[in-house]
């Protein structure tokens, strides 16, 4: 006995050791960092896992591609997905409601009865399995069917959010590819601004070799390349920066080599301000978040049936069926094996609850009537959404237009400007104005191009029509171009 309770001790002893083992504390001070142990630096599976996604690029990616390549990367629209799923699985598990439950059980008990030496003691076991079956036949509240009704309106509103999704990871790739595209063409235009300021700089100092101009002259000209120079070096950094926006939209590394095939130049006519009415009643019926809440809506009035029918009584029908061995030992085995049956109706009705089931409708009653506001203001801000994507988008084509008309005069003015400072016409100060009212221009018709495509990929959004199939057209060609604008 001494040995098994010294056991139990040293046993004990190891299991407060072993509890010890593994502890976590606070920092030592507020001004030392914490240093974590090896358990907490593990691998990061994850990580490992997107670095295992990242895709070869062997040639420069189109729009469309991206976008397929966006869809099965991008984390959002996995979460999305499985979040539809999980809904889906609820329907499943609220039509269980209709089937019956079936429930297996067994039991085993043992009795003794010591008598007095006189009598003799006996012994008495009995065990065996059994089957328990309940079955709702009638709800008379309706909660059953409204269950069902709930859990399917969640998952068309999971569903249609799965679509938004899609939708926002489309935006969030088109804007990152006009981003990248954008800062190309910023770069290219930095570079061309580097060779008209060294163009400007050789004239000066042919002009002073010449003995018609002054070191004045090459010093203003040199302060304008060296600014270019600046500005080279800053659009470089914006296309890395740009690179990396493309990455994470696509959901891949940000260290990915990723090349764009620049869009042409051409967009869609102005929007037609006509049929914006009939624009922004088709983005109500398309938009996924709208219907969304609809469904939400729809669930949540199927939500006050289920609360309102537990007022009503339920009506069962039970059934159980089990088989008993008796084993009795009293001088002699006496064994007594049997089947037992039964089966009957039970109608279940609560009177009285606390009023939580009537406080429960009510709950759920204001939360529909939550649901149906948030409804109503989704879809005012949606109309203003389209309304005012409509305006940027017409806005973002005029200045385009007006940009190009700007860059062309601009371009005709420093090529004059440059002629007439060779030939003595013109001072320094008009061709360093000229040159950098070129690079201006070219700024500008720039951005008002990247403008002009993230406003149109934005009212294709705040529409509901933004789709991957639109996107293997040419740039530009979305259905807004069939007239509904």
């Amino acid at each position: 006995m001494k040995n098994y309770f010294w056991a139990c001790g040293v046993a004990a002893g190891v299991l407060v050791l072993l509890a010890g083992c593994r502890s976590a504390s606070a920092p030592a001070s507020v001004a030392t960092p914490w240093s974590p142990p090896r358990a907490a630096q593990a691998t990061e599976k994850t990580w490992q896992e997107i670095r295992a996604r990242q895709p070869d690029f062997p040639k420069p990616q189109s729009l469309a591609e991206l976008a397929d390549l966006a869809l099965q990367n991008n984390p959002a629209t996995r979460k999305a997905w499985n979040d539809a799923r999980v809904a889906a699985a609820q329907v499943a598990q609220a039509r269980g409601y209709f089937l019956p439950t079936l429930t297996a059980a067994g039991n085993v008990s043992r009795a003794r009865t010591d008598a007095n030496p006189d009598t003799l003691s006996s012994d008495y076991l009995q065990y065996g399995p059994a089957l328990q079956l309940n079955y709702l036949i009638i709800n008379f509240g309706g909660g059953r069917s409204a269950a069902v009704e709930q859990a399917l309106q969640t998952v068309y509103a999971a569903n249609f959010t799965f679509n938004r999704t899609l939708q926002a990871v489309l935006l969030a790739v088109q804007n990152a590819y006009f981003g990248v595209v954008s800062a190309q063409a910023g770069l290219e235009a930095a570079q061309a601004q580097v060779q008209d300021a060294q163009t400007a700089l050789e004239a000066a100092k042919l002009r002073q070799a010449n003995g018609v101009g002054n070191e004045l002259e090459v010093l203003q000209a040199q302060a304008l390349a060296d600014q270019a120079l600046l500005g080279q070096a800053s659009a470089e950094g914006a296309l890395k920066t740009a690179q990396s926006a493309l990455t994470q939209a696509l959901g891949i590394p940000a260290d990915a080599p990723v090349k764009v095939i620049a869009p042409t130049n051409d967009l869609p006519v102005a929007p037609d301000t006509q049929h914006l009415s009939q624009l922004i009643d088709e983005a109500l019926q398309r938009r996924p978040d709208i219907a969304a809440l609809r469904a939400r809506l729809a669930a949540s009035e199927a939500a006050i049936t289920v609360a309102g029918a537990q007022q009503w009584p339920n009506l069962y029908a039970t059934g159980r069926a089990s088989r008993d061995y008796n084993e009795r030992w009293s001088g002699q085995f006496q064994p007594d094996n049997d089947w037992s049956y039964a089966g009957g109706l039970s109608l279940q009705w609560t009177f009285f609850d606390g009023l939580q089931t009537i406080n429960a409708k009510r709950a759920a009653q204001a939360q529909a009537e939550s649901v149906r506001s948030q409804l109503q203001q989704a879809e005012l801000a949606a109309s203003a959404e389209v309304w005012n994507g409509h305006q940027t988008y017409a806005t973002a084509l005029k200045k385009f237009q007006f940009s190009g008309a700007a860059l062309r005069s601009s371009q005709a003015a420093y090529d004059l400007a440059l002629d007439s400072y060779k030939a003595g016409l013109k001072s320094i100060l008009d061709l360093l104005g000229a040159e950098s009212q070129l690079a201006q221009a070219r700024s500008q018709h720039i951005a008002a191009r990247q403008e002009a495509f993230t406003a149109l990929a934005n009212l294709a959004f705040v529409s509901g029509s933004l789709e991957k199939d639109n996107l293997d057209r040419p740039t530009g060609a979305t259905p807004m171009e069939k007239g509904k604008l």
